[in-house]
C-alpha cells in the first residue's frame, strides 16, 4: 500500500519568521526520531543562511534538552506537536538527538542549492561508473545571459516591461551613452545573484518590515 505524505508549503517575506518554522519542523522531525537527520535534506540559497540554520537547530536542541528559558518558545512547539510526550521525554529525546548529531556531522546535511546539486550528479556520476576525479561546474551566468535573451525576445509591445527598456534607451541616448540594454541588464542580474547583494537585500527587507 503506497504512503501518502502531505506537501507544506510556507511563503513568508523577510524577516516574518521562516527560519523561526523551518527550524521548528526541522527538531521536530528530531524529537520523533532521533537520527532523523540522516535521511534529511534542508536546502538554502546562500552560505550565511546555511550556517544560520545549523547555528539555530543546533543551539534550540540544546536548549530544549537542558529545559533553558530561551528556547521556550520551541519548547512548546514540541509539546503541540507530539502531544503524547511529556516535557521530559521532549529534553531526552532532544539530548540523543543532539549528541548524534555532533558525532555523525558529516550527515548533518544544511546545505546552499548549489552544493546539493554538486552532490548528486556526483552520486550519479559514480551510478554511471564515471572516473572518480570527475570534475562539475555549474556556470550560473552563461545560464543567466541565455534566460536574459530569452526574456527579451518574448517581451510584449505595449507591455509595462517594454514602456520601461524604451525610457532607459531615450535616457541613454540623451546622455550619450549606447542604446544597447543587454549588457546594463544582464550586469544587473549577476549583481543580484552575488551573495553579498542577496545578503544585503534580506538585510534590507527585514529593517523594512520591522
Amino acid at each position: 500500500m503506497e504512503t501518502r505524505r502531505n506537501l507544506e508549503i510556507f511563503r513568508a517575506s523577510a524577516g516574518s519568521g521562516k527560519t523561526f518554522i523551518l527550524a521548528v519542523k526541522y527538531i521536530a522531525l528530531l524529537i520523533k526520531q532521533p537520527d532523523a537527520y540522516k535521511h534529511i535534506v534542508a536546502v538554502t540559497f546562500t552560505n550565511k543562511a546555511t550556517g544560520e540554520m545549523k547555528e539555530r537547530i543546533l543551539s534550540q536542541l540544546y536548549g530544549i534538552a537542558f529545559d533553558l528559558p530561551s528556547s521556550n518558545d520551541y519548547m512548546e512547539k514540541m509539546l503541540l506537536a507530539h502531544p503524547t510526550l511529556k516535557r521530559e521525554e521532549i529534553s531526552a529525546r532532544a539530548k540523543i538527538a543532539l549528541n548524534l548529531i555532533l558525532h555523525d556531522y558529516g550527515h548533518f546535511r544544511i546545505q546552499t542549492i548549489d552544493s546539493f546539486f554538486q552532490s548528486v550528479l556526483r552520486g550519479l556520476a559514480k551510478e554511471l561508473e564515471l572516473n572518480g576525479d570527475v570534475e562539475f561546474s555549474l556556470n550560473g551566468e552563461e545560464l543567466l545571459d541565455d534566460a536574459i535573451d530569452t526574456y527579451i525576445k518574448r517581451l510584449e509591445e505595449g507591455s509595462a516591461e517594454i514602456k520601461q527598456i524604451i525610457n532607459f534607451v531615450e535616457d541613454n541616448l540623451n546622455n550619450n551613452k549606447t542604446w544597447r540594454v543587454e549588457k546594463a541588464i544582464k550586469n544587473f542580474a549577476h549583481n543580484l545573484l552575488k551573495e553579498e547583494y542577496q545578503e544585503r537585500g534580506a538585510d534590507l527587507r527585514k529593517e523594512i518590515d520591522d
